[in-house]
């Protein structure tokens, strides 16, 4: 029997509530830096980073060198569906702009520092999933012919567009399609907060939840549930927010908080 004790849950990440001055921090393109439980990587090129104090609950910011593809990832600390599930990553954040916008939040089975993928990009109505290896999050590309925040899952730089999923929205269970579930209801609006959650199961069900002031709800709605089967229960993931610019927008991107939680395995 393995031994236990009360630290049966496992909380990570930050809220970024500080330095209490601001600070000017560069992360070098290939390049991370460590806050709190996380870990914050440059992409492509490298990431200028601030710590607000005009801003209540504690705010950074992060904006690339100008280039396409330029900006941060966020990594959360690794865990297993079938030893840890359910696994949680949430966060709160916004963009300045969002008509130069990505941005990713999920699990990701491949999150390396140094080549860190953005899982999904869209370009009009062609979605590429980018090899990060088993991914399943929420997306957005300024890009696409309809703006949209989309739940969408991925194997290997594979979508899985004929992956189980039941549509909250319409009360229909459906497939995933070529770009996934969109929430219908959200807007996505330029310096205005929105929050995003993914939970996956020890079974690798996922539940894509979401909520801004569009949508006239106070906290997320769930909009998605992907079935069992996709998701590999015995892979190790990491929880990332990924936030990056398709042209040379650099947009400013804000976040309050990215934080989760899954339960701790006992076992050898």
């Amino acid at each position: 029997m393995a031994i236990q004790g009360e630290e049966g849950k496992v909380v990570w990440g930050t809220d970024f509530t500080g330095p209490t001055e601001d600070t000017d921090i560069t992360i070098a393109d290939a390049d991370s830096l460590v806050r709190d439980d996380v870990l914050i990587a440059a992409l492509s090129g490298d990431v200028a980073v601030n710590s607000l104090i005009t801003e209540p609950n504690g705010v950074w910011t992060f904006s690339g060198a100008g280039a396409a593809g330029d900006g941060p990832a966020i990594i959360g600390p690794v865990a297993r569906p079938d030893r840890n599930g359910t696994m949680e990553v949430w966060a709160r954040l916004k963009s300045s702009v969002v008509t130069d916008c990505r941005f990713f939040l999920g699990f990701a089975s491949t999150a390396d520092r140094d080549e860190t993928v953005v899982p999904f990009t869209l370009s009009g109505t062609t979605l590429t999933a980018n090899n990060a290896g088993e991914a399943v999050g929420w997306y957005f590309d300024a890009q696409a012919t309809t703006d949209q925040v989309r739940f969408m899952s991925s194997t290997a730089g594979t979508a899985d567009t004929t992956a189980s999923v039941f549509n909250h929205q319409t009360g229909v269970q459906t497939t995933l399609g070529s770009l996934g579930i969109g929430a219908t209801s959200m807007t996505l609006t330029a310096d205005k907060y929105f929050m995003a959650k993914v939970e996956m199961d020890n079974d690798g069900t996922v539940r894509g939840y979401i909520g801004d002031e569009t949508m006239g709800v106070k906290g997320m709605k769930l909009i998605a549930t992907l079935r069992a089967g996709t998701m590999g229960t015995t892979s190790l993931y990491n929880p990332l927010l990924t936030m990056t610019c398709h042209s040379t927008g650099d947009p400013l991107f804000s976040v309050d908080f990215f934080k989760g939680r899954y339960n701790r395995y006992w076992g050898a």
